[in-house]
């Protein structure tokens, strides 16, 4: 080779050793001879440049081209792009590093000089801590001792140094701080993970906590991996069986008979499964080593087993033990004791006398609390402790009481306010219990009957009634029925009604039945009087004093046509001389309606009245005659009433003509020639 061409090919080395050199992530060359080491962080995009092999060379060394040495599964050709001729080495395709973190192989140049290459692929944060579950369950056997420790299984993180597991932390649930979290790095790199009890655990207290583990690694930002830890408190056998009462206490009878259940004790251990299952026995060394007593050993009934005699013996005395069903049980004590009576043959007697005015077992519900309602006096044929006697009082829902000041006479008095419109009666019995063994027991039981006083008003079911009827209901006719009730009974209870008098009111046009509350008309009604009469209805009982409560009953009048027009006057007299020019007004009349009225003459014209107007007047010259008028008006009802009729009478020029007939006609109509049935004269 020519030194003009080794010069150029040197220039070229060089500036592709000065572009590396500045391109490259990270680039360091050994000052060994024949050797190369390189590096570059993971994660970098394929053709990223590594390095340059001809940095490996000695110096003032090149080389054109370079055998390179690859071995199946070093991954050289599949994740490298080498140019042999050049040196350049580049990354075919991503680099990670958790699955391959470092590349190695030999580099020969045709001069035979040796190359040892080696490629460290270096960590970046890309992976947070993972634990192995997302949620573990773990168990702790309660009372477990401050500061012990239980491993959990560590967190796996695939970064390495300062990117891996950095710590762990409790973020939620734990309660108390009953735990803590402590850590040690493995010499593998692993940070391991102890769960630390921090409190004292009580499962009785408390039986399980939730808590929320989080890892996290030494990135910026940090990440972090989360896993939800489930402690169980295991039970042990911590508490001891606990009886609701220390001691017992009864008493049976001499006869009674074996089999008979005598008492029940019971206990509760506030552990669980075994450990908190209670049994019964009773401790034979301490007591009853005669087996006159048994006991369930699971619920606890002490059973007669032996005959009792109590001239051998009144009083026994049990030692009941309860202990768990634990490999290691703990025991408790309970003393039972059982006295034995004698037998009783003579039950005691009552006499009862109510203090009533008739003797019978009554009170009026007007009492007040203390009030006596019976006297009982109480006798027993035994002598001793069987004269004693107990006397009780059952029934009456509080209602009565039973007092005595030397237990041989006792009253039954009056305990709450009686009220007979809520119970009239209740239902006592009274008890009479000596002190015998077995105890007799005598009893009596008697109503007593709540007398009424007259303590409620009658009260109507409304206190407003509204009834519409005809104006022309016949006096008698039915208007409406008004209902009251009292609650009271007898003739406290007895209601009677009546109409409260008003003037101005019209309550006389109605009357009503006392017993039945029926209303119904006394008298003709009148619309054009009173068209809506109200009235108001008084409702009493029979009591003394009595009570009362009003209705108001309101009528209304349906109007009908019922009224005739009326004039003013039955008799008109007036003077018109008989030239009086026609249209001239001679005599005014008055009706008290809206009427129209037409007169009629014999061979004559007609007389005109207008239709609201009674004023006379005449459309034809007067001969001086003497007429007869009779004006019957109509008013606007249908159907129309009977002709209202007045006379009309002229004195002037005295000439004889009669009229056949007068007739009233509807506005509109025009009256028609009729015969007269009757004819009045002058």
């Amino acid at each position: 080779m020519d030194p003009s061409h080794q010069m150029r090919t040197l220039k070229w080395w060089m500036l592709v050793y000065l572009f590396v050199a500045t391109q490259s992530i990270t680039t360091h060359s050994s000052m060994v001879p024949g050797t190369l080491q390189l590096q570059l962080d993971e994660e970098q995009p394929a053709g990223t440049v590594v390095g340059d092999i001809s940095a490996g060379l000695p110096p003032d060394m090149i080389a054109a081209h370079y055998f390179i040495s690859d071995h199946q599964g070093t991954g050289i050709t599949t994740d490298l792009d080498i140019d042999e001729s050049t040196g350049i080495i580049k990354t075919a395709k991503v680099l990670d590093r958790e699955v391959r973190n470092h590349y190695s192989f030999i580099a020969v140049t045709i001069t035979g000089i040796t190359i040892e290459v080696s490629i460290l692929v270096n960590d970046i944060n890309d992976h947070g801590p993972t634990f192995p579950k997302e949620r573990a369950m773990f168990r702790i056997p309660e009372q477990t001792t401050i500061g012990t420790r239980f491993p959990l299984e560590p967190a796996v993180d695939a970064d390495e140094g300062q990117l891996t597991t950095q710590g762990y932390i409790i973020t939620d649930g734990n309660i108390g701080q009953a735990f803590l979290l402590d850590t040690k790095r493995g010499s593998n790199k692993v940070l391991y993970l102890d769960l630390v009890v921090n409190a004292v655990l009580d499962r009785e207290t408390r039986s399980s906590y939730t808590l929320l583990l989080e890892a996290f690694d030494g990135g910026s930002p940090k990440r972090t991996g989360q896993m939800i830890l489930d402690v169980i408190v295991q039970d042990i056998n911590d508490n001891a069986p606990v009886f609701n009462q220390s001691r017992y206490h009864t008493m049976i009878s001499e006869n009674l008979q074996p089999g008979n259940n005598i008492l029940q004790v019971f206990a509760t251990d506030a552990d669980e499964g075994d450990n908190g299952l209670v049994l019964y026995d009773i401790n034979r060394r301490q007591s009853d080593p005669d087996h006159y007593f048994v006991i369930d050993s699971r619920t606890g009934v002490i059973t007669l087993n032996k005959p009792l005699d109590f001239e051998m013996r009144r009083v026994h005395e049990l030692v009941v033990q309860a202990q768990d069903n634990a490999s290691q049980p703990e025991v408790t004590n309970a003393f039972v004791t059982i006295q034995v009576r004698d037998y009783n043959d003579n039950q005691p007697t009552m006499t009862i006398i109510f203090l009533s005015e008739d003797g019978s077992p009554q009170i009026s519900e007007g009492a007040q609390p203390g009030q006596y309602v019976a006297r009982i006096s109480v006798t027993d044929p035994d002598y001793g402790e069987y004269a004693n006697v107990n006397v009780s009082l059952e029934g009456g829902d509080g209602k009565f009481a039973l007092t005595t000041k030397d237990s041989i006479i006792y009253l039954i008095c009056i305990e709450q306010i009686l009220d007979r419109e809520e119970k009239d009666h209740y239902e006592l019995r009274v008890m009479a219990t000596d002190s015998g063994t077995p105890p007799l027991r005598a009893e009596s039981s008697f109503t007593i009957q709540v007398t009424d006083v007259n303590d409620n008003p009658p009260l109507f079911d409304q206190q407003e009634y509204n009834q519409v009827i005809p104006e022309v209901a016949f006096p008698g006719s039915f208007v409406v029925q008004v209902t009251a009730r009292d609650k009271d009974q007898g003739h406290n209870g007895d209601v009677h009604y009546s109409i409260l008098q008003k003037e101005h009111s019209h309550s006389d046009w109605f009357s009503i039945d006392a017993v039945t509350g029926i209303i119904t008309t006394l008298t003709q009604l009148d619309y054009e009087i009173d068209p809506a009469p109200s009235i108001t209805v008084v409702v009493s009982d029979r009591g003394r004093p009595p009570l009362s409560s009003t209705a108001v009953v309101n009528v209304i009048l349906q109007d009908i046509n019922d009224n005739e027009p009326v004039f003013g006057s039955k008799f008109y007299n007036a003077s018109i001389q008989e030239n009086s020019a026609a249209g001239m007004c001679f005599m005014q009349m008055g009706a008290g309606m809206t009427l129209k009225s037409i007169w009629e003459f014999d061979d004559a014209q007609p007389a005109e009245i207008p239709a609201n107007s009674t004023s006379k007047h005449h459309s034809t010259p007067l001969d001086e005659l003497l007429f007869s008028l009779h004006q019957k008006s109509l008013s606007a009802g249908f159907p129309p009433p009977p002709f209202s009729e007045s006379k009309l009478l002229s004195l002037s020029d005295l000439t004889s003509q009669l009229i056949k007939r007068v007739s009233v006609q509807p506005q509109h109509r025009k009256a028609s020639q009729r015969d007269l049935s009757s004819l009045d004269t002058l």
